[in-house]
This record gives C-alpha cells, sequence and structure tokens, in this order.
C-alpha cells in the first residue's frame, strides 16, 4: 500500500470512528486527576486510537499528563516495554506506539521523530502540525541542533501547505548549512508559496480551531526544561506542600513533598525533606523514610566534599572524605540487614568493603551480589580485585574469566582484560598476561598504561 492509500485509508477509519474515544479521554481525565499516570496515558492513547485526530482531547491532554509524570520522577520505557512499541502494521499502531514511547519519554528527541513520521501516514494535518511545532521547540532548545530533523519538520509543514511555519525550520537548518543550495532554494520556494497563502488560515475554520491551543502545548513541550526554573521548582513545592498539610500521612504526599523538596538541590530545602521524612518514620516506622533520609545525607556530603576540592581546601575535603566514606559504611551495613535479599544493596556495600580494606567481607557480599544479572560484571569485576589484593590470583583470574564469558560492553571489557593481565603477571604466566594487555591495546591504545605494558613485557619474554 503506498502513503497516499494509507491517508485514504486512515480518513475513512477517522470519519467512521468519530467520537468513539470519548470514553476513554474522559476516563483519563479522571484517572489523571488522581496522579495514575501510567493508567491515563493508556486511557488517552485507546482513546486516540479511536479517534487519532483529536488534539484536544487526546494528543495534547496525553502530553500534559507525559510531562506531569515525567517532572514527578516518571522514568522511561523499560527495554522491552519499548522493543514492544517499535512500528505497528497500521499507520495508526505506528502513531498509537510512538506516542506511548513519546509519553514515558517526553523530552526524547528520537520519539518525537517517530510520532512525526507516523502523524505523516494519516490523514490528519492537526497531529501533523502539533507534533512538527513540538519538535521545532526542541531543536530550537537542543545544544546541537540536527539538520536533517530540522528539514524534516520543514517538509512536514509544507505537506500540510502551512508554509509560515515551514520557513523557520527551513531558516534553521539553512544556518547550520549557509551554502546548501537544496536548502536555499527550498527557502525561496517557501517564502514565495507563504506570501500566495498568506491569510488564508486566518478567516477561521476546523483546522485553526483544533490548534488554536497550541501557544499552552508549547508551554507544556518545555516542561522539562522549565523543571530546572527556579519559579517553577518553588511554586511546585508550595503545591505539594499544600497537598500534603491537607494529608500528612499518606505515603504519596509524603514523597510528592520530599521529591519536590529535593529537586532544588539546595541544603535548606534539602533539610526540611530530611524533617518530613524524619515525622513519616517516626510515625508508620518504615525503615523505607529512613533510606531517603540516609540518601540526602549523602548528597549533602558529597556536594560539600566537591566544593572544598573546587576551592582547594583539600584538607577539609579530606575530612569530609572519611567522614563521608564511614558514614556509607555504617548506612549499607545497616540497609544489608534491613533487606538482606536486595543484591543492590549486596553490591554497594560490598563495594565500599572492598575500598575500605575489608576484603574477607567484600568478597561474601560480591558473591552474592553477582546474582543480580545487572550488576554481574561489575560484581565479578571487583570481587576478582578484592581476590587479587589478597594475592589470591588464581581465584582472582577465574572471576575475571568468568565476567569475560557474559560478553561485557567494551568499556567493562578492557578493564577486565587489563586486571586479568595483572593478576596472570603476577603468577608468572608472561604470555597470557601479554595477550591480555594486547587485548586492551587494541580496544583502547591510551587504556593506563597498557602501551608501556605491551612494550616491557614483550622484551622481558624476547
Amino acid at each position: 500500500m503506498t502513503d497516499s492509500q494509507d491517508k485514504q485509508a486512515a480518513a475513512a477509519a477517522a470519519a467512521a470512528a468519530a467520537g468513539k474515544g470519548k470514553a476513554f479521554f474522559n476516563r483519563g481525565d479522571q484517572v489523571a486527576e488522581t496522579g495514575n499516570w501510567d493508567f491515563a496515558i493508556q486511557m488517552y492513547l485507546d482513546g486516540i486510537r479511536r479517534e487519532p485526530g483529536n488534539i484536544e482531547r487526546g494528543h495534547s491532554l496525553l502530553r500534559e499528563v507525559s510531562l506531569k509524570r515525567k517532572v514527578q520522577g516518571g522514568k522511561p520505557a523499560g527495554f522491552m516495554e519499548a522493543m514492544k512499541r517499535k512500528g505497528g502494521k497500521e499507520p495508526v499502531d505506528m502513531l498509537v506506539n510512538a506516542e506511548f514511547l513519546l509519553a514515558k519519554d517526553p523530552g526524547n528527541v528520537s520519539h518525537m521523530v517517530a510520532v512525526l513520521k507516523a502523524a505523516r501516514k494519516i490523514d490528519h494535518p492537526e497531529v501533523v502540525k502539533w507534533m512538527s511545532l513540538i519538535l521545532f521547540e526542541a531543536m530550537k532548545q537542543a545544544k546541537r541542533p540536527d539538520k536533517r530533523i530540522l528539514v524534516m519538520i520543514a517538509e512536514a509543514f509544507t505537506e500540510i501547505e502551512d508554509y509560515a511555519d515551514a520557513l523557520p525550520a527551513c531558516d534553521m537548518a539553512l544556518q547550520l548549512d549557509p551554502n546548501n543550495a537544496d536548502l536555499q532554494e527550498m527557502a525561496k520556494d517557501l517564502s514565495a508559496k507563504g506570501t500566495i497563502k498568506q491569510g488564508k488560515y486566518d478567516t477561521g475554520g476546523s483546522f485553526t480551531e483544533s490548534v488554536r491551543d497550541l501557544n499552552g502545548q508549547m508551554a507544556l513541550s518545555q516542561r522539562d526544561h522549565l523543571a530546572q526554573s527556579r519559579d517553577f521548582l518553588e511554586q511546585d513545592v508550595e503545591n505539594t506542600r499544600s497537598e500534603y498539610e491537607a494529608s500528612p500521612n499518606e505515603p504519596a504526599k509524603i514523597n510528592a513533598l520530599a521529591d519536590a523538596l529535593l529537586k532544588i538541590e539546595e541544603e535548606g530545602y534539602e533539610n526540611e525533606a530530611i524533617d518530613v521524612l524524619k515525622k513519616a518514620h517516626a510515625d508508620s516506622g518504615e525503615y523505607r523514610y529512613k533510606v531517603r533520609i540516609d540518601d540526602v545525607r549523602i548528597r549533602q556530603m558529597r556536594r560539600r566534599y566537591n566544593k572544598l576540592e573546587t576551592d582547594g581546601q583539600g584538607d577539609q575535603a579530606m575530612q569530609i572524605a572519611r567522614e563521608l566514606t564511614k558514614f556509607e559504611m555504617e548506612v549499607y551495613t545497616e540497609r544489608a540487614k534491613n533487606y538482606p535479599t536486595d543484591l543492590s544493596v549486596k553490591y554497594e556495600l560490598g563495594r565500599r568493603q572492598l575500598t575500605n580494606g575489608n576484603l574477607d567481607d567484600a568478597i561474601a557480599s560480591l558473591q552474592q551480589a553477582q546474582r543480580d544479572p545487572k550488576r554481574r560484571i561489575q560484581a565479578l569485576t571487583l570481587l576478582g580485585q578484592a581476590f587479587e589484593k589478597k594475592q589470591w590470583y588464581r581465584e582472582a583470574v577465574e572471576t575475571y574469566e568468568k565476567a569475560l564469558e557474559s560478553e561485557p560492553l567494551e568499556i567493562h571489557a578492557k578493564e577486565l582484560h587489563y586486571n586479568l593481565a595483572q593478576a596472570l603477571k603476577a603468577m608468572g604466566e608472561k604470555q597470557k598476561a601479554l595477550d591480555h594487555f594486547s587485548t586492551v591495546a587494541q580496544i583502547d591504545y591510551n587504556f593506563r598504561d597498557v602501551r608501556e605494558q605491551v612494550e616491557v613485557m614483550r622484551k622481558e619474554l624476547q
């Protein structure tokens, strides 16, 4: 089926489905009021599937909910979830899947591009304009705008005969590549067509009405950036504080206020968050609040260390570093007792035990932590280092080899090969050690002192 046939089929389907998304949009509104963002996103998407051209009740509100979710710490879709949402058999499937991924990660330009591509396959110019404006705003805010994306935006606007919006995107692309003859010709063409077209939509009509609130949508599309502004953060604190004071024992309100306070990243606000969490811990006895308190204190100590180090106050920085090391050991020892089956805690504890020279304890912790698939490579790397520090070189070698069998990423592989080479060298296995040093040099010639190691060992073997 051609693109033209796709658009015709989609248009016919949309006409037949007009109004069929209403129940889902209404349900999305209700759920959004409770702060259940993920469920609200699904409801809006179900409505969009039935009414893909509904900007006001579908796409706009979905975008608003996704930005609120992001501001409150919502995470992007996981790997498997993202894989399930790639592409789609029909244009509307492609649109819904792309908007799902964008809703979970509203600042992701790649997902914006996917939404725009899907929108261009269906005959809904309102959706094309809505997404093109959001994507163009992202390009204007980007440190390094992408010429290819800017050209795509200009082409999308041109397809719906919106030359007034196409021209700025083309001009921006031309600024990135001023000698590009194709872009120069496109700009001239758009300028001419814009002059002819001027005023066509100013008389009103469904197209104009359907995008009348796009200025508001632009404000929403910048929510990720506004989240960094002081005014926005302080207003968020005020809003969540009011909700907390109305229900001070409700976990969602407690955590929302703590989140809002911590986003400002200033000690005064962080101390208020600690006070809120302390009260919650005292009232409920739930250890999770103590975890958050300790995380804040660790963050504060690290910030103090970094400032002292930057200011050249090395002695004071070292004092803070010693206090931090001691505190983290206490924190993770306590967490391991409270969460005995949490392998991520075992890993963090083992890492700190190794740093502090508690080798036997570190080995015990890291042997448990290696069962965590997410941290297996890192845990085995540290476990090998612990054996190596004890001068148990054979155990270190076998541990590094086990880690390499898991086919780690390049950044981990070169460290493992280097460590393995050092352990083999200590055992007198010079040729094997040289082989692994050589592997590191082939991956990253400037890694540590690998060049010197290769040259010295080759001379020794000769």
